[in-house]
């Protein structure tokens, strides 16, 4: 007896099927493209509140600095 190999009987391509495919195509792209959006608008936040962090910092050191220098006048003038 011969033993042939032959293809497992295939999938038929159906107008449905290419309607799923289109259909998962798209929401794929969908999900890409809102990923990216609400990764930019993160990333928008970030940098915001880093610049805010910054500006906090800035001004707690300068008001450090000129406690620093009104404390350290009066001694030296005394």
């Amino acid at each position: 007896k011969k033993c042939s190999k032959a293809p497992k009987i295939q999938r038929l391509v159906t107008p449905l099927t290419l309607q799923r495919k289109r259909a998962r195509i798209a929401e794929k792209k969908r999900r890409i493209v809102k990923a990216k959006a609400e990764a930019a608008e993160y990333q928008k936040l970030l940098a915001s509140r880093l610049k805010e962090q910054r500006e906090r910092r800035s001004e707690s050191l300068a008001k450090k600095r000129s406690r620093l220098s009104a404390a350290s006048k009066p001694s030296v003038a005394a």
